[in-house]
């Protein structure tokens, strides 16, 4: 780790914002803060990016009526591309959540977005530090330093719907998805770890990622599979009628592992009494047999890729706490630990629970390393952890 001195020039006046950000495939989510208060905030973001013209964004904002939280009409123009970012992008321009694609490749333009909102909410001026940490798949880690040159390029000058920014991105850091859950444990049992092989296995709506850790050393060469809850989804949808992921990803889950009918009746679309009955014998239905596909799905890949002597697993994620009961039962014999995280309420205003959960752990980490390492605002005193 390198310890230089960095002159911040004509921004050694401008407010320094610490801001931890998890792409994951059901929406971003952040925590930041201020550096000199320390209250921390939460945000998310749909997942969508679009790419449009300016034109269009242009004439989006001249006939905007009403007023709307920033997060809901975020836009960047960078290098001559204009993108729509998260709920613009899935309300005006029907984007697609880009699911096929390198969460990173996207990512410069959800994390400029997220900038931006995180500058509206806290009533910040166009020209401001940052200090960033991002989550990436364990599989995709490689892409940091690709990542980094980017972003630090990008939010020096680029336009959103206040003007132009200028960012300077004073602290960079990249974690594996998965981590800030791994420190948080870490913190609580302490030494215990370094006795045992663990497992981190973060299971989210994208993606199925898995770290090793050997006697506290984890490998950030992790593995990752496109194993995340979208492919239940999908079995789900191939095996009803009218339903779409998008449509399935909030209800489902709140199903539980006994599969309780009432989160899904909100989504029939039959219009009689006899109807509505069929559909949702046929939707729980499909819920029971594509869960139970997906679990031996999931299983199997964990089976390939968590070495025998673990002796313990640390699951981590939102679907990992919807199959909960599945993986207790296959794991019976291995001590499974399900993330115990506690969001202060304060902060989770958008009720996301457990899926703050490795975006808060990751923040809590690098902000305590920010305030370290950075001790006056003229000075700064490393260009990455």
């Amino acid at each position: 780790m390198r310890k230089n001195t960095v002159k911040t020039n004509n921004f050694e006046d401008a407010p320094l914002v610490i801001i931890s950000l998890d792409f994951g495939g059901s929406g971003t989510k952040g925590i930041y803060s201020l550096y000199q208060n320390g209250e921390a905030h939460s945000l998310f973001m749909e997942t969508e990016v679009a790419s449009v013209t300016l034109e269009s964004i242009k004439n989006y904002e001249q006939n905007l009526m009403g007023t709307t939280h920033p997060e809901n009409r975020a836009w960047v123009s960078v290098n001559n591309e204009t993108k729509a970012v998260g709920y613009l992008a899935q309300s005006k321009y029907y984007a697609n959540s880009g699911l096929a694609e390198l969460k990173y490749e996207r990512a410069i333009y959800k994390t400029l977005a997220a900038i931006w909102v995180v500058k509206e909410k806290l009533k910040l001026p166009l020209k401001l530090r940052i200090a960033l940490c991002i989550l990436l798949p364990a599989g995709e880690f490689e892409n940091k330093s690709s990542f980094e040159k980017l972003i630090r390029a990008c939010c020096a000058d680029y336009l959103t719907p206040s003007g132009r920014m200028q960012v300077e991105c004073v602290m960079f850091n990249c974690l594996p998805e998965g981590a800030g859950i791994y420190l948080s444990h870490q913190k609580k049992v302490g030494d215990a770890l370094k006795q045992k092989v663990c497992a981190i296995a973060m299971i989210g709506f994208r993606n199925a990622s898995v770290l090793i850790s050997r006697r506290g050393i984890v490998s950030r060469e992790g593995i990752t599979s496109d194993l995340g809850m979208v492919r239940m989804l999908e079995k789900v949808v191939a095996a009803s009628a009218g339903q779409t992921v998008e449509r399935l990803i909030s209800a489902i889950p709140m199903t539980g592992s006994e599969i309780d009918s009432r989160p899904l009746r909100k989504l029939l679309r039959s219009t009689t009494q006899e109807g509505r009955n069929n559909e949702l014998t046929q939707l729980t239905t499909a819920i029971k047999f594509s869960r139970h596909e997906y679990v031996s799905a999931l299983t199997s890949w964990f089976k390939q890729v968590i070495p025998a002597d673990v002796e313990e697993i640390l699951f981590c994620g939102g679907t990992a706490d919807y199959l909960k009961k599945e993986l207790n039962s296959y794991y019976r014999s291995t001590p499974c630990i399900f993330s115990s995280v506690s969001i202060p309420s304060s902060i989770d205003k958008n009720s996301l629970g457990c899926r703050l959960a490795d975006v808060y752990s990751a923040f809590l980490y690098f902000d305590s390393v920010v305030k370290q390492r950075i001790a006056i605002p003229q000075e700064v005193k490393l260009n990455r952890v």
